[in-house]
């Protein structure tokens, strides 16, 4: 078994069992990479990959085990390479970030601003991603941490920490006629056009969920890429939106109103998600507490431990 096997690995999971653009994002070839897996088979002994000829349909349950085992392996060699960059002074401390879109627009960068009066040593770097499976990032070391309401299957090696309840908003033109109404259902926001979000979002999947479960099939009139698309769309009449409640403003959204409909979805927790060894890095903590205020230092040490 070699540390390239295990990259291999890696990448063609994070590749979502493509082998073509596992390879592209290794600059191998196809065939030297399926070479490397069924060497590391070999090595193993055991299956990783369900397969159809040269297709690869999933992982056999010994497979998830020695893939959760390689992500961590990878993470901690990531581990091990910063703390040798630290102590060499090669580089000041870097926090990296994973969230969605609203998060990294419209929540994020308060808690930066807090997090670098405790700690203005350390940089941080936000990527935004549609919300599947960010664990996934934390777990094989190319993030230190993911902001999501998506934290379902997670390993135990990672802590999981709920945070917020997820409000959502109906978000209309000012003065439409949604905003009179005393009652709200979803019957009635089916009688209008609807911006959506991206197809490939979780909102997309989890707004559908809502209505097809009332029996309800809404005309989405636009997919818009992140909520500013979709809150300039609805400005422009396109139709009405629901979206998280923190990407509305009353105050920058002068042309736009806003009614509570959280109870009318299904419910969600933004949690954050970190590897549980890193859980005592300074840092780290930091910055969750930042935030969410309740995760202090003790109450981290705490669940860290369970």
């Amino acid at each position: 078994m070699t540390l390239q096997q295990i990259r291999y690995l890696c990448a063609v999971v994070r590749a979502k069992l493509n082998m073509s653009r596992a390879a592209h994002a290794l600059g191998a070839s196809q065939p030297a990479v399926s070479q490397q897996i069924k060497a590391l088979e070999e090595a193993l002994g055991a299956p990783i990959f369900e397969r159809s000829r040269n297709r690869l349909l999933g992982l056999t349950p010994k497979g998830e085990a020695i893939v959760a085992a390689a992500q961590n392996v990878l993470a901690d060699i990531v581990a091990m390479e910063r703390a040798a960059e630290r102590a060499h002074g090669a580089a000041s401390p870097q926090l990296r970030v994973v969230s969605t879109h609203p998060q990294a627009r419209y929540t994020l960068p308060h808690t930066i601003h807090r997090f670098q009066s405790r700690c203005p040593g350390v940089s941080v770097h936000v990527t935004h991603r549609y919300d599947e499976k960010f664990w996934q990032l934390v777990q094989n070391g190319q993030v230190d941490i993911a902001v999501t309401t998506d934290p379902h299957g997670a390993p135990r090696s990672l802590l999981t920490l709920p945070c917020y309840p997820m409000k959502r908003s109906l978000i209309v033109p000012k003065g439409h006629p949604l905003l009179q109404k005393r009652t709200l259902t979803l019957q009635d926001i089916a009688q209008h056009a609807l911006v959506g979000y991206d197809e490939r979002s979780n909102g997309h999947r989890r707004l559908l969920r809502a209505f097809n479960a009332a029996g309800l099939a809404p005309r989405i009139a636009v997919n818009g890429a992140d909520e500013d698309v979709i809150k300039a769309c609805v400005e422009e009449g396109l139709g009405v939106a629901i979206l998280a409640s923190i990407v509305y403003d009353p105050k920058r959204d002068l042309r736009l109103g806003s009614v509570d409909v959280t109870a009318l979805l299904e419910p969600s927790v933004t949690s954050v998600v970190l590897r549980r060894k890193e859980s005592r890095v300074t840092h780290i903590q930091q910055f969750i507490e930042c935030f969410a205020p309740k995760w202090t230092r003790e109450a981290l040490r705490e669940v860290a431990e369970e």
